[in-house]
């Protein structure tokens, strides 16, 4: 029997707030943020992305099927990566794609430049932050439409919900220090 939409509304509408509330933090500010603001809608698909596909690897998925428009999909892939991994790991704030002739920056811009317009004299790909947000947004509302009409996607998101809520400590050697450091610190 499939999970009612009544089950996940409380996590779903949590997860929301929690991504979109910090979100707006960020890009109600008069300037700045453009990169917090882009690892935070990254992460958010990361997140989402698992809990639509039923798998760890699903925010480029949903990040290519949620907030890009039709032409932009075929190339989502390095996109993401670019941003997602690039900014998360290196806290580089020059994503660069070798995808072309000459190298492609990926510009993560407040809100001058237009979403996804190519500068060919610099070689940059403007990414609009703000743009970014009202997508991510939209996304939200459409995700939880598809949630409130299709159980299957329901039991997925109940499923994968629960997955990500807990970390197994694998290492026997940490799991030990855990123990320990719990019982000098109880009260």
């Amino acid at each position: 029997m499939a999970v009612e939409f009544g089950k996940i509304k409380d996590d779903f509408i949590e997860l929301e707030a929690f991504v979109l509330n910090d979100l707006e933090i960020i890009t109600n500010s008069t300037k700045g943020g453009n990169y917090a603001a882009a690892l935070l809608i990254t992460a958010a698909c990361e997140a989402l992305g698992t809990l639509r596909y039923g798998r760890k690897d699903g925010g480029q998925e949903f990040f290519e099927n949620y907030l890009l428009p039709e032409p932009w999909r075929a190339v989502s892939k390095s996109i993401y990566d670019a941003l997602r991994n690039g900014l998360a790991h290196s806290f580089s704030t020059k994503a660069v794609v070798n995808a072309s002739e000459k190298p492609i920056e990926l510009g993560v811009s407040w809100s001058k430049e237009k979403h996804l317009s190519y500068d060919s004299g610099c070689s940059v790909l403007f990414l609009n932050i703000q743009q970014l947000a009202n997508d991510l947004r939209s996304a939200f509302d459409r995700y939880q439409s598809e949630l409130q009409q299709r159980p299957e996607l329901r039991d997925t998101f109940y499923r994968w919900r629960e997955k990500q809520r807990i970390y197994q400590v694998q290492n026997k050697n940490e799991k030990g220090k855990w123990n320990a450091l719990l019982k000098q610190t109880a009260t």
